[in-house]
């Protein structure tokens, strides 16, 4: 009898295990939350005013109680371009087993598989992220389940895996403009989303500027200070990681951050990130609430390789190269328009080490004369540098620096000056290079006629760069303007007047004949 019972136990357990494994079988296909795609898809463009269209609707058991959403998108709103603000490969969504039990779905985890986002921001301010506003009264809602048992209010966790977020506003013309951000394999999650929060007010434009990260004191801790006791609460906060970040120009790879979204304002917080073969560190604040899209970034970055970095910025290739460090601080508006981060605002300071600059050339341009008189290093590469400091003050698209130190084999230099950020990148320096040297009568000669003045045992030269960064033009300031200009590109051949290569012919017979030895007295 007793082995008898236990072949009955384990035929037992054998036919509830075979009705388990028909019951995960069975069950979704006889809840075929398909059919009501239709109606999905009109609840959804009814809530967001935006085209939605789903693929296919499964339902799943395993390994979770899960609707999989193949094929969804959501179109761009009346008012803008057509094309879409989301697209998804796949959404899963892990639905809570108890409140399914009691006829209502909520929603507990959200997959987002392989999302392209295309933010746009039009006239006014408005975004195609947004909802239109609330339906009028009296107006019907499309038939279909019973929204009362549907909530999309707290999700424990939204997973965005490999997606692409592009950001741009619409011209004038009512087309959209360029992006001047990209973001490419973007993975997200984020934590305790409470998407009602989307609709509440926006947070206080005093916000923004009260949110000061305090980076040069370490980059701690994040610290959001509420400009009121009122502030909304965040919709979500958690992390992204990206393959790269471009911002304008500027690409960054491997980049990692925390992130606090509130509504129409999103918060990044110990971003960290490699750019042009160093890596950088900051935090980033940026405000949708506004017209433009408002922005404030802090970074301190390392080991940057400039010509690396240059190579972004077509004037400025192959105009110098070194290691930078430093720090930069960025804000602004993205204005709509062709150059959407013309309005683009900052300061810092940076130090270039072991660089060249080898179409200015600043040592050859002056050494040409003073190498004659036997200062200097007799070789070396003129246009190398040991070190650049300088202060970067950017506005109304110029990049002005009041402190400019160069450190070089043969030249120090203090200068100060503005560049264009557009066009020809147009240059307007001054300052004043100073070499060692020994006060003789060859100096003096040399002084006299190029205006340079001894001190300190330091022969100086004041001089002017002008031109352009494709063209710089070298300029001693001689008293009697007896030097003239020194371009990169030599004046044709038989040119008179200042030509520098005549010049320096002139003062090269000068000076031989300074130093020619005096012939043997005869016999």
């Amino acid at each position: 009898m007793a082995g008898h019972g236990k072949k009955s136990l384990i035929v037992a357990a054998s036919v509830l295990g075979v009705l388990a494994v028909l019951c995960l079988w069975v069950v979704p296909k006889l809840v075929d939350v398909n059919r009501y795609r239709p109606q999905v898809e009109a609840l959804l463009e009814q809530k967001t005013g935006k085209p939605a269209h789903i693929g296919r609707l499964e339902f799943t058991v395993l390994p979770h109680l899960a609707i999989e959403v193949d094929n969804f998108t959501l179109g761009n709103p009346n008012g803008f371009p057509a094309g879409d603000f989301i697209d998804t490969r796949r959404i899963y969504a892990v639905l809570d087993a108890g409140a399914l039990w009691h006829r209502r779905i909520v929603i507990e985890s959200l997959v987002v598989e392989a999302p392209v986002i295309h933010l746009l921001s039009g006239a006014g301010g408005t975004w195609n992220f947004e909802n239109p506003p609330h339906q009028e009264p009296g107006a019907t809602t499309p038939s279909g389940p019973k929204q009362a048992g549907f909530s999309l209010g707290n999700i424990s966790m939204i997973t965005l895996d490999g997606g692409l977020v592009t950001i741009a506003n619409l011209l004038p013309s009512g087309e959209a403009g360029p992006d001047y951000f990209e973001g490419r394999g973007i993975s997200c999650r984020f934590d305790d989303v409470n998407l009602s929060a989307a609709n509440a007010p926006n947070a206080p434009a005093a916000m923004l500027n009260r949110v000061k990260p305090s980076l040069l004191a370490g980059l701690g801790s994040p610290t959001i200070v509420y400009a009121a006791e009122n502030a909304p609460q965040p919709i979500a906060h958690g992390s992204f990681k990206a393959d790269t970040l471009r911002f304008g120009a500027i690409q960054a790879t491997s980049v990692n951050s925390q992130v606090w979204v509130l509504p129409k304002q999103a918060y990044l917080d110990n971003l960290t990130l490699d750019l042009a073969g160093g890596s950088a560190k900051g935090k980033a604040v940026l405000d949708f609430s506004g017209q433009n899209l408002r922005y404030n970034i802090r970074t301190i970055f390392n080991n940057i390789d400039v010509a690396q970095l240059a190579q972004a910025f077509p004037n400025a290739r192959g105009k110098v190269t070194g290691a930078m460090q430093g720090n930069l601080d960025v804000q602004g508006e993205a204005t709509h328009s062709a150059d959407p981060l013309s309005g683009l605002e900052g300061t810092g300071q940076v130090t270039i080490r072991n660089g060249k600059l080898p179409s200015l050339q600043l040592s050859t341009n002056l050494l040409a004369i003073v190498r004659l008189a036997g200062l200097g290093a007799a070789s070396g590469d003129p246009s190398a540098f040991s070190s650049i400091s300088t202060d970067l003050n950017i506005a109304n698209q110029f990049l002005t620096s009041h402190n400019i130190q160069i450190v070089s084999n043969d030249v120090n230099v203090d200068g100060s000056g503005t560049m264009a950020l557009a066009g020809s990148g147009q240059i307007n320096y001054t300052g004043v290079a100073k070499l060692a040297a020994r006060q003789t009568g060859l100096t003096d000669l040399l002084a006299n006629i190029s205006g340079a003045t001894f001190s300190n045992g330091k022969l100086s030269f004041p001089f002017d760069l002008q031109g352009t960064l494709e063209n710089p033009k070298f300029i001693l300031k001689s008293a009697r303007g007896a030097l003239g200009g020194f371009s990169k590109t030599s004046p044709a051949a038989g040119s008179q007047g200042n030509n520098p290569n005549n010049l320096i012919q002139g003062l090269t017979n000068l000076f031989r004949k300074k130093k020619a030895p005096s012939p043997p007295p005869k016999p």
